[in-house]
């Protein structure tokens, strides 16, 4: 992606992405910076909301979260 650029602090990442014609005209900038929770915020958050966790995953192939995940894959529904 032309343009883009990524910053990562200890739980905030923001990054900017361009979308251009093919001739490199710019149609838009794109902004967006994302907060990442550990499991204890998440959940948090997630019950204040009114949500209660069915699973959790710390990858895409459904394996456990471990200190050494990628991941914090939550399934949760509405109480």
């Amino acid at each position: 992606m032309p343009g883009h650029r990524r910053g990562v602090g200890s739980s905030l990442a923001s990054f900017t992405g361009t979308t251009a014609a093919a001739d490199g005209t710019v149609l838009r900038v794109d902004r967006t910076r994302l907060r990442f929770l550990d499991e204890a915020v998440l959940d948090a958050f997630l019950a204040d909301a009114g949500f209660v966790i069915e699973a959790r995953y710390g990858d895409w192939d459904g394996g456990p979260v471990t200190g050494t995940s990628r991941e914090i894959i939550t399934i949760a529904r509405r109480r």
